[in-house]
């Protein structure tokens, strides 16, 4: 009896401890995605700084956007075999190191961009380590709510980031950023406290999959940047090697079945598409408010509060809207009104500042309010023990095709042929390259829809 007794007392003090780890690893997480929203938003002076195109500073955002997706599939895989605590650890540390070298090799680009993955591969740990201990250590009961904290942290780090990068930028120098992540030191002590220490078990992790992967990304992102045909064959090759590699191993990350499942597949072919406009217009947006209005970063910022605000409510409430309305009309609804967001800025792209605040209040709205049906749809069509291989390959395409829209709109943006103009309702040059990139991304939206119509939703029941 007392040995029962024991035991509950023990569950019971390691239920405590883990509830007081829950604020610290709360703001680790939080801080993290303040610092990756801080750096998409000084591409302009960086641009300025380094004197390169468009196309160049980019890298930065879309290499990032490729560690954090596959970084997430790796912590993932090692928190099975690794305590989390080590791994928070860890997580720290690279975020430090990276920073501290991009601040000392601020006056080079190529050590920037690489001081940036390294800090990104820290940055990944924060998001995917803070659901699994939740989920690990926290009674069921309390599970969502913690897990509801991380969903309004997100919308909350992009508001604070584009903030703080945009004042930032604007009253210091941008490389002032690669200082802030070493706040992040401060939690290391209270995560060795309170954190447990935990029994490894054996694991293995696929590198080669997870290679491939980033080897299919990367060559689709160098391909758009410059349309060589090598990096086209090297794409072809890559991804039949993936699949070629993941029908005959049973240990991968992912299994063939995924990728035989139609439907699944289908949306996650929609999700791909549709998530290369959301950064596209994100990373779009400070150079045409810059370079139209001659706005600084700071203020660029302000502009892009209304709209994180916006989508922060919206986001609250899109799963119970969604159960009324059903999943078929949310993201039809919702992809219709980033086509009006899109073409608002692309018509008026001359007119006001307030014409860009109302359009990035639809555009971030409506991907909030899409986020939740389409995940549920996707997961839908998968058995529940393979959920979360699915929500992990889901998410890294997203942060795939996060990048692959930087990279497309920062060639569009140094391409000479979006200096005409096509509609001829604008005669200004730079008025015409953003209004005409505006249009192009209504297309790829429009593309979408029809492919969500066409291979999903005319089959899909409320």
């Amino acid at each position: 009896m007392s040995t029962i007794n024991a035991d509950a007392s023990m569950m019971k003090a390691q239920e405590y401890s883990a509830k007081k780890a829950v604020p610290v690893i709360l703001l680790l997480f939080l801080l993290c995605l303040v610092i990756d929203n801080s750096f998409k938003i000084v591409s302009v002076d960086m641009a300025k700084d380094f004197h390169i195109s468009a196309t160049v500073v980019s890298w930065q955002a879309t290499l990032a956007g490729l560690v954090v997706g596959i970084g997430a599939v790796v912590y993932a895989a090692l928190a099975d075999s690794i305590s989390i605590r080590k791994l928070f650890a860890v997580g720290i540390i690279l975020i430090c190191v990276g920073s501290v070298m991009g601040y000392i090799f601020q006056h080079s680009f190529l050590l920037v961009v690489i001081s940036r993955i390294i800090q990104t591969a820290g940055l990944a740990s924060a998001e995917t380590l803070y659901v699994i201990f939740v989920t690990k250590h926290l009674p069921a009961n309390e599970q969502r709510k913690f897990l509801g904290l991380s969903t309004s942290s997100f919308a909350l780090s992009q508001l604070i980031g584009a903030l703080t990068g945009g004042f930032v930028s604007t009253y210091f120098h941008w490389t002032t950023l690669f200082l802030l992540p070493l706040v992040t030191l401060f939690t290391l002590p209270f995560i060795l406290k309170y954190l447990p220490k935990e029994e490894g078990k054996n694991s293995n992790i696929d590198v080669l999959g997870l290679f491939l992967v980033g080897s299919i990304a990367a060559s689709l992102i160098l391909y758009i940047t410059n349309f060589n045909w090598i990096y086209l064959l090297l794409f072809i090759v890559a991804t039949i090697l993936f699949l070629a590699y993941i029908s005959k191993n049973s240990k991968a990350f992912i299994g063939i079945s995924f990728f035989q499942n139609k439907r699944f597949i289908s949306l996650l072919g929609v999700a791909f598409v549709i998530y290369s406009v959301q950064l596209a217009y994100i990373f779009l947006f400070p150079f045409l408010i810059e370079k139209i209005y001659g706005l600084q970063l700071d203020t660029v910022s302000l502009l892009l509060i209304p709209g994180y605000i916006a989508a922060t409510i919206v986001g609250a409430l899109s799963g119970k809207i969604a159960k009324v309305l059903g999943n078929k009309q949310c993201i039809t609804i919702a992809m219709s009104l980033i086509i009006v967001s899109l073409l608002l800025g692309g018509f008026f792209v001359k007119t006001s500042v307030v014409v860009f605040v109302i359009s990035m209040i639809l555009f971030s709205s409506s991907f909030a309010f899409m986020y939740a049906p389409l995940l549920d749809s996707c997961i839908c069509t998968i058995e529940k023990e393979k959920t979360g291989t699915a929500i992990g390959f889901y998410n890294l395409t997203l942060n795939i095709a996060m990048s692959i829209g930087v990279a497309y709109t920062a060639a569009m943006m140094d391409h000479p042929a979006m200096r005409k103009n096509f509609l001829g309702i604008i005669s200004n040059v730079d008025a015409s390259v953003f209004s005409n990139i505006l249009f192009v991304l209504v297309l790829i939206t429009l593309f979408s829809l029809s492919l969500y119509w066409g291979l999903v939703g005319r089959k899909e029941t409320k």
